[in-house]
Parts: structure tokens; C-alpha cells; sequence
């Protein structure tokens, strides 16, 4: 239910409507109560620690770093005012802005009174990446930021973490020094973990920080009134107020935000078609029930076959090159539902790269090549060819009969028969499918409980290096290792211009489809959906953030 602001505020839209007698103005979308029913309880609200989706949803509301990104990939201003890069790609140095304020409701009286509010600072940075390198943080965040000067000799033990190359030039201007000139360092800057930290407040928190309402201040657009968590119950939430200490030069909308926290999706989604959350995160789209909302699709994940590096028998790198070889993905045109799409590179066309579709710049018939420049596609005598061999290789006659685990509510698994109807009609084995709940899905791969899977490949954050990254070796749950990869992406790192890097990722996707551990299958479309009269409620599709400043409901 939408709620205004106050009282206050009612008598004074009242007021101004009788006095303008007829002619009504139209509402702004401001000053309503935004309700999201929450897949989870946050963990933490400590930007440089958090990194579970619910807690980064809140942390991106709560906070406001130097720069932002939207859901293009498109960097702006936080608060940051300008910001200026050396010759040699090394040095970067930042002007904050001056009206970008801490708040604290000290006396609870939810008004910004004096005292209870001061300027972020240069300083507040410098902490916050000191945090993110000291040792007792436990930061999962220092691999983001290892082009910082001295980053890696901190993470041997050989540096103090406060010798990390960030340094406040005064209380307005902030330098960071690289040790590499890094293409993506700014991206990085867009992330929760490079939120601000004020010292003082976080000292006085005695070891808190983050864990409750009492120990997290804000300098975003709303701070936080209460957040109430009993494992045991069913009325857990984060109760958010609109941070008028911040509303000046960017307005912020709602008056106040609620995320009710539940113990899953299905739970989050039963909440939004009974009219209890304003906006659903979600794999499937009815349009007969959407016709109203206004809906986002976002192309970011790759479904790929996968196969346990541990099985005999499937694990065989023949067997492997037969499954690829015998899919007719051709022949998925017009039998597929619109959240599908045949998929022959490893990065999603969801992934922005210089401002437009990586799959613009680099098509996926170009990446999806062998050695030999031949396209890996449906071939069925190649793919025949394969499995003999590897049956020969294995001194076997038949494969087992075997199930593909799935995630529930990822897709409508009867598209997979397309695949498994081709692979019995070509090798004669039988494929069936076993859907789990996602929880249960995740720790079956992380414990390669599994024989087949079909994987939801995406990125962190919004660039194809994030896709790659998850190949890394010891960085990934298929048991995948490829020295040359690792070292393509420790070079992709290091480039100072994006525009030299475009060969690059198109050469990382090749070794890894020509690896045959990864075999994509779909490119799969996520949804926004908007509860009607809702709009510009932002959602960042890589690291599944939800931004509510500029969030509006109309009547």
C-alpha cells in the first residue's frame, strides 16, 4: 500500500489542490513508501565486507561512492565532482563534492538536526580501502583492487595495509596510486566496496559495524530507521527513511523505503503478484499478467552444459566435443520461448563493452571457432566421430543413463529436450532432467554431487572480464584450469586502454569453448517487473542491486 509522507505533507497537497480549484497538477511520483519483499536477510551492512546480493541492495542505498554505473554500463558522478588521470594511466585524482553529507539520526527524531550531520571527506576513502586491505576485515574484496601501489605486497604480508596507495590530499581531494594502469579502474570505483568509511563512527561501533541499525550511518539517499531480524520469525525487515541531508543536489523520491525479508525467491515472488512488493527480479515473464507493469529485460547470463570433471565416463574430453558437435542449435529458431535464445559464445550480449553490446564488437560465430578456424556447430557425423573415439579411448560400450541438474525456476526445462532428443537420436543414450531448489543446486556443484548441469553463467559486475574471471583457476566450481587463460586475464588486467583489449577477450573466449568445459546452450533474458504505476526503481543485473533515489509511483 502506498503511503505519503506525512500528515503534514497530505494537508499541504490538500491545501494546494483547493486553492488551484479545478486544475489539478500532476504528481511527480514523489513522497510515496516503496515495499520490496527481500529474497533473504542481508548479512552485513559493511560495504567493505558484504558481498551477498540483499546486503548490496541495501548497502547501495544506504551509501553513495565516488562513482556510479548504470544499468548500460555508464559511468557518472557520485561523490565525486571531477576527477582527472596522469599520462601514464598511474595516478588518479578526485575532487569530492562539498554538499555530500554523513547523516546520523542521533536523537531519533528523524530530522536532520545540526550535529547529526558532516561533510564525507578525502579521509573517509583513504580508511575505507585500508579496511578493505587490513587482514582482521576479512575483506572478499582486495582482487578488485590489486592495481592499487603496493596492493600485492600487502596481500603477501610484506607491506603494512596502510601503505595502500590511497591518499587524501586534502579533506576534498583524493589521489590513488597504481602500481599498473588498469582499463577497468574506475568500474571498480562504482562497486559497495568502495563506499566511504568514517573512522570515528566506525571506531565507535566497538567491532559492530554494519551488523545492526545502531552501528551504520549514511551518506546515500535514505538511512537506516530500524532493521528487526529473528531467524525463527516471519516479520523480519529493513526499515529505510528518505536522507534529506542528501536531497539537494540529486532529489531523491520515496519518503521511505521497507524491504520485508523473506527465506526465498519463491517467497519474494509469491509477495509481488499479492500486491506486498512493489518490484520482482525474476526469470519468467507472463505478458498476459505484466500488461500493466513496466517491464526490464536484461540478456546477462549464458547457459552452458557442464560436466563433473570427476564422472568417468562423461568427464572424457571427446565426450565432451560429441555433446557440443551434437546440438542443433539451428534448429531452436521458432521453438523457442523469448526468455531464450541459441547460444554460441561464452559472454551473454547483456555484457556492455565501449558503450554498446560486447557481441557487436565481437560476434559469437567468430568466437565460437576451433584452432583450425572451423565452427564449432552442429555437425552429427563430427559429433558421431567423437564419441567413438572417446567409447574406444574408455574401452566402453555405453554411457549411463543420466539426469541434467537444474535450478528451479531458471527456465522452462521442457527447451532442454531439444538438446537431450538430439544426443539420444546420435549416441542412443537417455538424458533426463532434475530440477532442485537453487540452494540445494548450488552445493551439489560446489560438492560435484552431479554427473551433467546446466550452468547460469554472469558476471559481478558489468564487463567481460567478469564472465572470464569465473574461468580463473582455484576461481571456479567446474574444476576448469587453462594456464594461458589465467594469464590472458592477469594481462587484460593490466591493459591501459579498453580499445586494445577487444582481440583479447575474443582470443580467452576461443580457448575456453575449445576447452569443451563450458558448452553454451541459450543466452538467457532476466526480468525487472515494476508493480503497476511504479517506475525508475534502477536494477544493476550483475550484482542484482536494486537503487530506489529516483523510484516514483504514480496514481
Amino acid at each position: 500500500m502506498k503511503k505519503i509522507l506525512s500528515v503534514f505533507t497530505a494537508a499541504v497537497v490538500a491545501s494546494s489542490v483547493f486553492l488551484t480549484g479545478c486544475n489539478e497538477t500532476k504528481s511527480d511520483g514523489a513522497n510515496y513508501t516503496f515495499d520490496y519483499a527481500m529474497p533473504g536477510n542481508p548479512e552485513s551492512l559493511d560495504p567493505q565486507y558484504a558481498s551477498d546480493e540483499n546486503s548490496m541492495t541495501v548497502i547501495g542505498n544506504l551509501f553513495l561512492g565516488l562513482m556510479t554505473m548504470d544499468d548500460s554500463g555508464v559511468l557518472s558522478n557520485g561523490v565525486a565532482d571531477s576527477y582527472t588521470v596522469s599520462d601514464d594511466g598511474l595516478t588518479y585524482t578526485f575532487q569530492l563534492k562539498k554538499d555530500c553529507y554523513w547523516f546520523f539520526d542521533d536523537n531519533e527524531n528523524e530530522e536532520v538536526d545540526d550535529g547529526e550531520y558532516y561533510p564525507v571527506t578525502a579521509h573517509d576513502f583513504v580508511f575505507a580501502f585500508q579496511r578493505i586491505f587490513n587482514p582482521e576485515t576479512c575483506s572478499p574484496h582486495k582482487e578488485s583492487f590489486l592495481c592499487l601501489k603496493n596492493a600485492e605486497g600487502i596481500v603477501k604480508g610484506e607491506q603494512d595495509y596502510q601503505e595502500i596507495g590511497v591518499r587524501a590530499a586534502s579533506d576534498t581531494e583524493l589521489v590513488f596510486e597504481l602500481d599498473y594502469a588498469n582499463a577497468g579502474f574506475l568500474n571498480s570505483l562504482a562497486s559497495t566496496a568502495a563506499m566511504p568509511c568514517n573512522e570515528d563512527f566506525f571506531n565507535s561501533t566497538k567491532g559492530r559495524y554494519g551488523l545492526d541499525d545502531k552501528s551504520v550511518m549514511s551518506n546515500g539517499a535514505f538511512f537506516v530507521r530500524q532493521w528487526f531480524y529473528d531467524p525463527y520469525g516471519h516479520d523480519n525487515f529493513v526499515y529505510m527513511q528518505r536522507n534529506l541531508a542528501n536531497d539537494k543536489h540529486d532529489k531523491i523520491y520515496p519518503s521511505f523505503l521497507n524491504f520485508y525479508i523473506k527465506d526465498s525467491r519463491q517467497e519474494s515472488e509469491a509477495s509481488f503478484w499479492d500486491g506486498e512488493s512493489d518490484v520482482l527480479l525474476t526469470f519468467m515473464n507472463d505478458k498476459k499478467n505484466t500488461k500493466e507493469n513496466i517491464v526490464k529485460q536484461y540478456d546477462n547470463y549464458t547457459l552452458g552444459i557442464i560436466v563433473n570433471p570427476e564422472d568417468s565416463g562423461y568427464s572424457n574430453k571427446n565426450i565432451r566435443k560429441a555433446l557440443a558437435y551434437g546440438i542443433d542449435k539451428a534448429g531452436f529458431e521458432g521453438n523457442l520461448s523469448e526468455d531464450l535464445k541459441p547460444a554460441y559464445g561464452v559472454i551473454p550480449p547483456g555484457v556492455s563493452f565501449l558503450n554498446k553490446s560486447y557481441r557487436e564488437l565481437n560476434s559469437e560465430k567468430t568466437a565460437s571457432v576451433t584452432a583450425d578456424g572451423t565452427s564449432i556447430d552442429y555437425n552429427p557425423e563430427l559429433a558421431v566421430s567423437y564419441y567413438e573415439e572417446g567409447m574406444s579411448i574408455m574401452d566402453k560400450k555405453s554411457l549411463d543413463n543420466i539426469k541434467i541438474l537444474v535450478p528451479e525456476n531458471l527456465m522452462d526445462t521442457e527447451y532442454l529436450h531439444l538438446v537431450t532428443q538430439n544426443w539420444q537420436t546420435l549416441f542412443g543414450f537417455y538424458i533426463g532432467i532434475e530440477e532442485v531448489p537453487e540452494d540445494e543446486y548450488a552445493q551439489r556443484i560446489k560438492d560435484n554431487d552431479y554427473t551433467m548441469a546446466i550452468y547460469p553463467l554472469t558476471g559481478d559486475y558489468n564487463s567481460p572480464s567478469a564472465i572470464l574471471e569465473k574461468f580463473k583457476s582455484g576461481y571456479n566450481d567446474l574444476g576448469y584450469s587453462n594456464t594461458e587463460l589465467d594469464n590472458i586475464i592477469k594481462e587484460l588486467k593490466s591493459l591501459d586502454n579498453y580499445n586494445n583489449s577487444v582481440e583479447t577477450y575474443l582470443k580467452a573466449e576461443q580457448i575456453i569453448l575449445n576447452d569443451f568445459y563450458f558448452i553454451p546452450v541459450f543466452y538467457k533474458t532476466e526480468y525487472e517487473i515494476m508493480g503497476v504505476g511504479n517506475d525508475d526503481i534502477f536494477f544493476d543485473p550483475f550484482t542484482k542491486q536494486l537503487f530506489f533515489r529516483h523510484a516514483k509511483y504514480y496514481e
